[in-house]
């Protein structure tokens, strides 16, 4: 048998390894991923975990906080490269809470602007909010790639890890407390749906399939029926927040920070961001490839959700639902599996596979799926077919970072060779999919 020693490095701390320990840190890592890839691992149950619960009452009750999730400048950054550390701030960082309550459930969902969390991370910061069952909480990354690294991935070099186990601790109290004030604050309410659709001049693109992404902006809104005040705003639209060039090294929420903001200085109360279908590689389109333009940005989204808003729907809500089931995906891309084997990603394996979480939620005809990823449009779009679902929303990195998800021929194809390399496996994206969508026992 053989050990690793990996050390997990807090956020002001840079650790300089020689080429000599790099080496052989490389050389133990391989001798371990060849002769001991199995242990340390647990049984894939014979049936995965499933959740459901439909929940009915006379009316609606709406609430929405935030929270300021911004770390303390020096540490790790996720995304763009290894070993980038924060020297400033560009904007704060936040983490968006929006509760429905009917009969005696209440859910929520909660955008938190990091690049992504994992499941074990997810599971531990529902743990820690009072009142509600883990199913009925929806974590979504932002994506943003000027926030802190939670995953591990770009500590120093490639056997370290980036994550501080501080800033978890710091994000938990944030999250714990801005799901609770946004229970505190919910009132009855009466919901509305609008979309409005990118225009081909707007800051959005995919630059491999270049008219292959969601052009679809939703904005589910909620007014307070005793006085019509803002209870809270649901943002969605499918795209990478990576305005600020990777040169720089200012912790920022990217455009989704200005979008939100901008929603709540005119007049519609707390916005909550949520990604969708972005994967492959659906992107900002701007010049100004810093704080500026991720202003610029964020002002154009939030003129087009508020010409959503204008032409938005009554959403009647009949009742509220969620379906969850676990999915155990084969972790073997190379670089992330030797992640896992030096603890520089603490992932837990089951005979060889990730443990990552699918799901439906319903609340009166809006119906979401929550994705455990970043899914390319193409995907998206079939499992919307396949669903039946016309207008189905699409929630990324949801619960879970399990990297891209594709179809398995553009998973093969030479030109997403990167997104090949930053995926659990190439099939992932079709088990997801087989998940959602395929024949179902939950």
């Amino acid at each position: 048998m053989a050990f690793v020693v990996a050390v997990s490095y807090d956020t002001a701390m840079t650790p300089r390894a020689s080429t000599v320990g790099r080496a052989m840190l490389w050389a133990l890592a391989a001798f371990v991923s060849a002769s001991c890839s199995g242990i340390f691992q647990r049984s894939i149950p014979d049936r995965p975990a499933v959740w459901s619960v439909r929940a009915t009452g006379e009316e609606v009750r709406v609430g929405s906080a935030e929270r300021d999730i911004t770390p303390p400048i020096g540490g790790y950054m996720a995304g763009f490269s290894l070993a980038r550390t924060s020297t400033g701030i560009a904007s704060p960082l936040k983490v968006r809470a929006m509760v429905f309550e009917t009969g005696d459930r209440r859910f929520a969902i909660v955008g938190i602007d990091n690049l992504g969390i994992m499941r074990e991370d997810s599971d531990w910061l529902k743990a820690g909010l009072s009142g509600f069952a883990n199913g009925d909480v929806f974590l979504c990354a932002s994506h943003t790639h000027a926030g802190p690294d939670l995953i591990g991935l770009w500590g120093w070099y490639f056997l370290t890890s980036g994550r501080s186990h501080d800033y978890l601790r710091q994000l938990a109290m944030a999250t714990s407390e801005a799901v609770a004030e946004a229970r505190a604050n919910a009132a009855p309410a009466t919901l509305v749906r609008g979309q409005a659709r990118v225009p081909p001049d707007a800051p959005v693109r995919n630059p491999n399939y270049a008219e292959c992404f969601d052009r679809r902006f939703e904005v589910v809104h909620a007014r307070a029926v005793a006085d019509g005040r803002p209870l809270g705003t649901l943002l969605h639209l499918a795209c990478h927040p990576e305005v600020l060039s990777r040169r720089l090294s200012l912790l920022s929420a990217d455009f989704v920070g200005d979008l939100c903001d901008g929603w709540k200085a005119a007049g519609n109360g707390q916005a909550v961001f949520v990604n969708g279908a972005l994967g492959a590689m659906v992107s900002p389109r701007v010049d100004k490839r810093d704080q500026d333009g991720a202003g610029a940005m964020g002002a154009q989204l939030c003129e087009l959700a508020k010409s959503a808003l204008a032409t938005a729907e009554p959403l009647p809500v009949d009742a509220i639902e969620v379906r969850r089931r676990d999915v155990y995906v084969p972790l073997n891309t190379f670089g992330l599996a030797l992640g896992r084997l030096t603890l520089a990603i603490p992932r837990e394996l089951f005979e060889g596979c990730a443990r990552t979480t699918v799901g439906w939620l319903r609340i009166g005809s809006l119906q979401a799926i929550a994705v455990p990823g970043e899914v390319e449009p193409a995907l998206a779009e079939r499992i919307r077919a396949r669903s039946g679902v016309a207008d189905l929303l699409l929630f990324g990195l949801c619960d879970d970072e399990l990297g891209y998800l594709m179809r398995e021929q553009d998973a093969r194809h030479p030109e997403f060779a990167y997104e090949r390399s930053m995926s659990a496996c190439v099939r992932a994206g079709e088990m997801v999919e087989e998940a959602l969508v395929g024949p179902r026992d939950w």
